[in-house]
C-alpha cells in the first residue's frame, strides 16, 4: 500500500474514532453539552465534521509549509504548531482532570484527548519529514557553479 494512501486512511479511521468517542458521552456528559451548547459534537455527523473540519486544515497548512516553504522556516512552523497542539493536549488533560469532567464518561474524555493527540502526531511526523528533505533551492536557477568561477 502507497505510504501517502496509508497515512490517509489511518488519519480518517483515527478522526471517525475521535468523533464516535466525543459524540457518545453519558447522561451528564450530555446535559453538559446541552448547557454549555456545544452543538457541534451534539450528533455524530456534526462531531466528525467538526474533527475532520480541524485536521483536514492541518493537513493542509502541514502541505503548504512543506511545498512552498524554505527547510528552516518549515521546521520553525512545525515545531511551533507542534508545541500549540502538545500545550493543547496539556490543557484538555488538566481541564478534564477536574471532577466536572471527570463524570461526563470515559468515552468522551478519552475523545476529548485524542483530537490533540492527532495534530501532535501529524505535526512531528511533517516535522520529521521536513527535516530529512535536502535543501531545496541551494542553487537558484541560472547559476552554474563552476571551478574557481570561471563559466
Amino acid at each position: 500500500m502507497n505510504k501517502k494512501l496509508s497515512s490517509v486512511l489511518l488519519l480518517f479511521v483515527l478522526s471517525v474514532t475521535d468523533a464516535y468517542l466525543l459524540a457518545h458521552p453519558n447522561l451528564i456528559g450530555k446535559l453538559g453539552i446541552l448547557i454549555y451548547k456545544h452543538s457541534y459534537i451534539k450528533t455524530f455527523p456534526r462531531a466528525l465534521g467538526t474533527v475532520l473540519l480541524v485536521v483536514v486544515i492541518s493537513v493542509m497548512i502541514s502541505e503548504v509549509l512543506f511545498r512552498f516553504v524554505d527547510k528552516k522556516k518549515a521546521a520553525f512552523g512545525y515545531i511551533t504548531l507542534l508545541f500549540i497542539s502538545a500545550f493543547w493536549f496539556v490543557y484538555v488533560y488538566s481541564m478534564f482532570s477536574s471532577f466536572a469532567y471527570r463524570i461526563t464518561g470515559k468515552a468522551f474524555i478519552y475523545g476529548a484527548h485524542l483530537l490533540p493527540v492527532i495534530l501532535t502526531g501529524l505535526f512531528a511526523r511533517y516535522f520529521v519529514k521536513s527535516s530529512l528533505r535536502p535543501v531545496l533551492n541551494s542553487n537558484p536557477v541560472g547559476m552554474n557553479e563552476t571551478k574557481n568561477d570561471v563559466s
